[in-house]
């Protein structure tokens, strides 16, 4: 996804490259087996609601850290598109990580809630690479060491209370149109 300030100008949206799906690693995501109450959770909501608006009005009055960390956060895409085509999984998992790690600055512990900070640190003491799939709630890992990382995983998720699942990647159900829509 190229968001750069030339096409949502132009466009009102990024372009969108499709990517061959079986290229990608084992993947596998995390989620909560007991998550907090609900309303925890809506408070929650309202926090990351918030945060969020702040980052965006952040970037839209200039604010220098939050505009080189999104380019940062954009450039790490870029690598992992062509780490991934190289087979670099080492590579792969620590741009994952780097991810992860400049979410969290811009948008502060809080915002991202103690449980879905927690999934990230049970994959990441094993060793395994994790990232937020999206607003939190799952976490995606990936374990470049294998089945037997995958498996001291399992067994940490658990201990700690939650479940981790296979990631069934699908190919975009996109069509030409569509995609060459998007690409304009």
């Amino acid at each position: 996804m190229d968001f750069s300030k030339e096409h949502m100008d132009k466009l009102g949206h990024g372009i969108y490259t499709p990517m061959d799906v079986t290229l990608l690693p084992p993947l596998h995501l995390i989620y909560a087996e007991n998550p907090s109450d609900s309303g925890k959770q809506n408070e929650g909501i309202s926090i990351r609601i918030q945060v969020h608006s702040t980052v965006w009005q952040r970037w839209h009055d200039g604010d220098e850290f939050i505009i080189s960390t999104m380019k940062e956060v954009a450039d790490i895409a870029a690598k992992g598109q062509s780490v991934i085509l190289q087979k670099n999984w080492r590579r792969l998992a620590e741009l994952m990580n780097r991810n992860f790690d400049l979410r969290r600055r811009m948008f502060g512990d809080k915002c991202l809630g103690d449980l879905n900070i927690e999934m990230v640190e049970v994959a990441r003491g094993v060793g395994a690479a994790s990232k937020f799939t999206g607003s939190g709630g799952a976490v995606v890992v990936f374990c470049p060491d294998g089945p037997s990382q995958v498996k001291r995983l399992g067994d940490k998720c658990r201990k700690a209370g939650f479940i981790i699942e296979p990631i069934q990647v699908v190919p975009s159900c996109l069509n030409d149109v569509d995609l060459q829509t998007l690409s304009k």
